[in-house]
């Protein structure tokens, strides 16, 4: 029986980093996949409203607002462990990166 493992990043490096310990760990290449998730218009943290209007003051100057802009949740880790002993050591290594599980509140549900 198949163990899909699901975990999201919020930086590529970590992501490929994580990948790249699961396949030195023995994990087979075609069951580590890792999706981008990635275009111009994707999820930011900013304040697009700020710089808009002819009124600024320091603490809302357009420079300050957009110079930590960040990509988050881009990545996208999935790993087809075949029985629940490797889910639990790929949960392990991915956790070591900083993956997050993508619906938290699922394990609640079963």
């Amino acid at each position: 029986m198949s163990n899909p493992i699901v975990r999201v990043f919020d930086g590529y490096d970590n992501a490929q980093q994580a990948r790249e310990a699961l396949l030195a760990d023995g994990f087979a290449e075609n069951t580590v996949a890792l999706t981008i998730n990635n275009d111009e218009a994707g999820p930011v943290e900013g304040n697009f409203y700020v710089g808009n209007t002819p009124i600024e003051s320091e603490h809302h100057r357009y420079d300050n607002n957009y110079a930590k802009i960040e990509q988050r949740s881009q990545c996208l880790l999935t790993v087809d462990a075949p029985d629940s002993a490797l889910a639990a050591r790929a949960e392990g290594i991915l956790a070591g990166f900083g993956a997050r599980d993508p619906d938290p509140a699922a394990r609640y549900l079963s």
